[in-house]
């Protein structure tokens, strides 16, 4: 399935397409359309295009739970058995409101200033509640306080988990292991939601590829805890207006030091050796 998400930031206009049965017809004028979980590179002969070269974790839904619990390593599985006896509480929102997703938006923005990352695009955000793609789980301590939340692009076969947030405590009485654990219980138990509901993908979206950053391949290693196979995707980024162009200009700036970056003129060279070998 193909999900369409037209959103704006700064007054540009975007449309995020993931899948590859894309029915153009359907696609709203934009500035900027952002193309992702592509088989292929799309149109490297545009200028002023931008295109990555990705790696993301996948969990196949298909599998028995049994089969699933035994592709965990022993830490994650010894972590999710012993948060199950912690009394916590999970909640999943199938359906959330505006107020919802304003909701989740105070609780990860408080983590992303804490982290130094990007705060949530609520634009983004509720474009996808208006298409009922939008999924939010929390899990909450027995006292009642939010532990961590994730928020799910969700198109009915694939659930691609587009944003995870945990709380920090200043009290003694949470520790940052707990909350740890209640993290990966929590995935445990969308994972299973998701199965019950025949999705065929869980998505962890993305590995990262900076080999001497350690807090970016500690979150890989937590990923690859719960086992799964790692599926190699391409994005493609096509400028569809001036200030398209311009804004992409400024985005291969700042991404300049991003290893997933494919220099297009490298991909135009490829597509002509594969169309040679194919004559």
């Amino acid at each position: 399935m193909t999900v369409i998400i037209y959103w704006k930031k700064h007054n540009l206009r975007i449309n995020d397409i993931y899948g590859n049965n894309i029915d153009y017809s359907t696609i709203k004028k934009a500035d900027v359309h952002c193309y992702f979980q592509q088989l292929d590179f799309k149109n490297a002969n545009k200028k002023n295009s931008m295109h990555k070269k990705v790696t993301t974790l996948c969990i196949e839904l298909q599998n028995s739970e049994k089969q699933l619990r035994k592709e965990m390593n022993r830490t994650t599985r010894y972590q999710i058995n012993k948060a199950g006896k912690d009394g916590l509480d999970v909640e999943l929102i199938i359906q959330p409101t505006t107020k919802d997703v304003a909701e989740f938006t105070v609780f990860f923005n408080n983590f992303a200033k804490e982290k130094g990352i990007e705060k949530a695009r609520v634009d983004k955000l509720e474009a996808l509640r208006l298409n009922n793609q939008l999924v939010i789980s929390y899990i909450r301590h027995e006292n009642g306080g939010k532990m961590a939340s994730h928020l799910y692009i969700a198109d009915g076969k694939r659930a691609t988990m587009f944003y995870s947030a945990s709380a920090r405590f200043e009290k003694d009485d949470i520790k940052p292991i707990e909350v740890g654990r209640a993290n990966r219980y929590l995935h445990w138990q969308d994972i299973l939601f998701f199965k019950q509901r025949k999705y065929r993908l869980y998505d962890f979206l993305g590995l990262s590829q900076k080999e001497n950053d350690l807090e970016q391949q500690n979150i890989n290693k937590f990923k690859k805890g719960f086992g799964g196979k790692e599926i190699t995707e391409y994005q493609s980024y096509l400028p569809q207006t001036l200030k398209g162009h311009f804004a992409l200009i400024l985005l291969r700036w700042l991404w300049r030091n991003q290893v997933e970056i494919i220099d297009r003129k490298t991909i135009i060279k490829n597509n002509h050796l594969k169309a040679k070998l194919l004559e």
